[in-house]
């Protein structure tokens, strides 16, 4: 098979995936979970969920029979958690690529930033855009490659906690990874999903300090995406997961799909970008969800492109990602 004809396939094509998506992303960024702050029962809660969606899946736990990898926060009582599967190789090897989505959110806060004259305050930072969609895909992305198979390199896949407090999950993974460091093909990072409807256009996060965005662009083309990046993307060098791995030379990236131009924003509703980080991050009826299968295949060819080709990319500049 080439890699061209693996690229051309209609990767994601079952209705049931857009279905189950939706039920991941209306469950964490439901009220009960009340954000999923930092320590927070809620976030407990998220975790247990992911942690049971990698075991339907059937991927191994990397820990003691455990999914999880625990860490510490300074000055934080509770404990937070990455919850990690593994896809293992078809042969033995260290080479490994790493999916990573973080499913922390901001919790409960009364700021008056959710004060609506005709509902009172909404306290809770439902965290749906950021990043329960993000997870959704994690979750669906590994079910996917489970059907298709053992790849040739291991396959990670990450629900980050501690990233809205500065990125604790990733840091820790890559001071403890599954797979040595120095094995990772790529990081790819889902923060933030589509939910304006069918796109052409997509950018990634970085596109400094990188040689592999033209790479990056020559596989998304072959689905007919067309890559177009707006400047603000050089000032979220160091806002994402995936920081952590730039930062010590391991190619990573972010992708964001779609257009608010093109959006219709009913009167008095918040443009989607600046939903996140507010109580209006939420999943409401002006969402469009026929952009989601779409991007998850994308994010899935490109994934493929690397397992068949792991080598030959570089971070170039990897202090631009340092803290």
């Amino acid at each position: 098979m080439t890699i061209i004809f693996l690229l051309a396939q209609p990767l994601i094509s079952n209705c049931q995936i857009l279905e189950r998506f939706k039920n991941h992303v209306e469950f964490l960024a439901s009220d009960r979970l009340e954000g999923r702050g930092p320590g927070s029962r809620g976030l407990q809660l998220a975790a247990e969920y992911i942690y049971q969606q990698f075991e339907d899946i059937g991927l191994l736990p990397p820990y003691e029979k455990s999914y999880y990898q625990e860490f510490t926060i300074s000055g934080q009582e509770v404990n937070e958690t990455n919850v990690i599967g593994i896809l293992p190789a078809k042969t033995p090897t260290n080479q490994s690529l790493v999916f990573t989505a973080h499913y922390d959110g901001l919790g409960i806060r009364h700021d008056g930033l959710g004060v609506n004259a005709s509902h009172g305050e909404d306290s809770i930072y439902n965290g749906a855009l950021d990043n329960a969609m993000g997870v959704a895909a994690l979750i669906e992305m590994a079910r996917q490659f489970m059907s298709d198979g053992s790849q040739s390199q291991n396959l990670v896949f990450i629900a980050t906690a501690g990233e809205e407090r500065g990125h604790y999950g990733s840091i820790f993974y890559v001071k403890n990874p599954v797979f040595p460091l120095d094995h990772i093909s790529i990081n790819l990072n889902i923060d933030g999903f589509c939910i304006w409807g069918k796109q052409k256009e997509y950018f990634m996060m970085p596109r400094q300090g990188i040689d592999y965005v033209d790479k990056i662009d020559s596989i998304a083309s072959i689905q007919g995406w067309v890559y177009n990046p707006p400047d603000f993307v050089d000032g979220l060098n160091k806002l994402f997961d995936a920081t952590e791995f730039l930062s010590r030379g391991i190619p990573a990236i972010t992708i964001w799909s779609g257009n608010e131009s093109d959006v219709v924003i009913p009167e008095g509703q918040l443009p989607l970008g600046r939903r996140t980080h507010t109580p209006y991050d939420e999943v409401n009826q002006y969402w469009d969800w026929g952009g989601v299968e779409a991007q998850l295949a994308l994010y899935k060819t490109i994934a493929y492109y690397f397992l068949e080709y792991p080598d030959n990319i570089n971070v170039i500049n990897p202090e631009l990602f340092g803290h």
